[in-house]
């Protein structure tokens, strides 16, 4: 079982949304697009609370990732080619006082599998984690990968999202007063990681 962990050396939050902003100011070029992805991926996560059971800690956790997951591409330009990993390396590199070291690399986690690859245990630092703490970065690493595809052309097309939540199906239902074919599409696709924990009877669909 894991130890409770240690309070962050400043565990206000304003201490923690000034040192997001930090980082962002820094590295972040398209911040209305990190802005839309992160109301999204707490909206997924705040309406499946009641599945996953994870606190208000790992909300902010989550917040704190989505906001961050691509300063990477300030240096991959200009393909952003890797740029997942770089917004990890970022964020471990940066002197946080609100987070633990714990929080960081997993908030570092969380960014780093807004796309591509899923976690597995043949990468390094997420093998290195407790079960618990895996499960952890997989939700919150489910919601940022769906919220991110919900802005996948980056014009901020989605309004809400609400959640349909039964024992065995995940409706997650898109509101929007316009066209949101693409954001749907890439959804569906990067639900892999949604499926992978919850099962494979999620849907996705606009009204």
């Amino acid at each position: 079982m894991d130890t409770p962990a240690a309070s962050p050396p400043n565990a206000n939050p304003e201490t923690l949304r000034n040192e997001i902003g930090v980082l962002m100011q820094r590295f972040e070029s398209e911040p209305e697009h990190v802005l839309q992805v992160t109301r999204l991926a707490v909206q997924l996560f705040d309406g499946l609370a009641a599945w996953h059971q994870l606190g208000a800690r790992d909300r902010q956790l989550l917040d704190a990732a989505a906001c961050l997951h691509d300063i990477g591409w300030s240096v991959t330009q200009p393909d952003g080619k890797g740029h997942h990993k770089e917004s990890a390396r970022l964020i471990r590199e940066f002197p946080w006082t609100a987070l633990t070291p714990e929080e960081v690399e997993l908030v570092a986690l969380v960014a780093r599998y807004h796309r591509k690859a899923v976690p597995t245990l043949e990468h390094g630092a997420y093998s290195a984690l407790s079960p618990v703490q895996q499960r952890r970065v997989r939700i919150l690493g489910a919601c940022l990968r769906v919220g991110d595809a919900l802005d996948r052309r980056h014009i901020q097309r989605v309004d809400h999202v609400e959640i349909r939540l039964t024992s065995d199906r995940l409706e997650i239902v898109v509101l929007s007063t316009r066209e949101t074919g693409a954001e749907l599409f890439a959804a569906d696709a990067k639900g892999d990681l949604l499926r992978q924990e919850f099962g494979s009877s999620v849907f996705f669909m606009n009204r």
